[in-house]
């Protein structure tokens, strides 16, 4: 697709750079990794939040302008959304629930099944440790919750109150930070809550609602450039002091900062890299790749052909991203595609030019 109103240049790219980083942390784990593949997960929650937050801004000014009514766009937005998330997840969770690959036990405990398929497995985690493969589910829990909770609100409320909304969630997310810390809450409990991250959200959604633009300064090359490693590094240098789970959610400042760059300077050499087309590809698969990632090694499906020899791990990493993309780019042309252009809900021209696929 050429760009256009339907998509935003350097957009795919950062999903791309966001799934990387969550691979990274599972296939090679280390505080310094994992750390850093959690500043993903939250650049993941930015993206979605600047997506979803335009999405019902432009739904809620249709219900003003008389052309729709809230509960008419509330069914519209969980039509689409259904479309885009449900088909490939479920289709997902029934293969690995069938076929079972590996250790069972690693897929966790019934209840943990049963958390899956309700979209509560952060809830499950918080409670109950990790424990399992299929743990990075729990930041798709924390997704489908904040579109219950907060598309209604954003479509009942007049369309001027959107800010103030975001704003509200960011600074529940700051209190709900403060009481786990008083509380003594331990890292996993930091790390999953729904509160805690849905700042991150709305941080996203306040990105894109931002009418003016950025200082001209803040749009050149070097300065998103600068953005971009101090979001990169930062985990990694604050992860060996034990506070990044605490006080690390501020780099969803950076994220949204770069994010509102990436949009400002879209002509600039820095998006052209953000461009590369097999980085874009990734970020157009990257919600199938998110999921299958963590479940899938390599060296268990070479062991069935008779390779069963270890590889070194940069070699099993390599193997397991290609299969994982693999997978991830049949998914998008077999499963996701066809699902979305299926269930999707026709595109009103209302609004039309906010009503970004994400």
């Amino acid at each position: 697709m050429a760009p256009s109103e339907h998509r935003i240049v350097g957009f795919d790219g950062l999903r791309a750079l966001a799934f990387l980083m969550v691979f990274v942390s599972h296939k090679a784990p280390s505080p310094r990794t994992e750390a850093l593949g959690t500043a993903g997960v939250w650049l993941f929650f930015v993206l979605s939040g600047f997506l979803i937050v335009r999405i019902l801004a432009a739904a809620r000014s249709a219900v003003e302008a008389g052309a729709s009514t809230p509960l008419g766009s509330l069914g519209l937005f969980y039509r689409n959304r259904i479309a885009r998330i449900v088909p490939v997840y479920y289709a997902f969770l029934l293969v690995l629930y069938t076929v079972r690959p590996g250790d069972p036990s690693s897929l966790g405990t019934a209840a943990f099944e049963c958390a899956t398929w309700f979209y509560v497995t952060n809830v499950y985690i918080a409670q109950n440790g990790w424990g399992t493969e299929l743990g990075h589910l729990w930041s798709l829990a924390v997704e489908q919750q904040f579109y219950l909770l907060f598309a209604p609100a954003a479509l009942l409320l007049p369309r001027r109150h959107l800010d103030a909304l975001c704003w509200i969630l960011v600074g529940a997310s700051v209190v709900m930070h403060g009481a786990l810390w008083l509380a003594g809450a331990g890292p996993t409990r930091f790390d999953v809550d729904t509160l805690a991250n849905l700042g991150l959200i709305a941080l996203g959604g306040l990105a894109g609602l931002r009418a003016r633009p950025l200082p001209g300064w803040l749009a050149q090359d070097w300065a998103l450039a600068g953005v971009l490693i101090l979001f990169l590094t930062l985990p990694l240098a604050v992860a060996p002091t034990g506070w990044w789970l605490i006080l690390g959610r501020l780099s969803g400042i950076l994220a949204a900062l770069l994010l509102l760059q990436v949009i400002q300077a879209r002509e600039g050499r820095a998006v052209a890299l953000l461009e590369i087309p097999w980085l874009r590809r990734i970020g157009v698969i990257s919600y199938a790749a998110y999921l299958f990632h963590v479940p899938l090694h390599a060296e268990r499906v070479l062991a069935l052909v008779g390779l069963d020899r270890a590889a070194p791990r940069s070699v099993s990493m390599a193997l397991d991203l290609l299969l994982t993309l693999l997978l991830a780019e049949m998914s998008w042309r077999l499963l996701e595609r066809p699902a979305r252009r299926l269930l999707r809900a026709p595109r009103r021209r209302v609004g039309a030019s906010a009503l970004i696929s994400p």
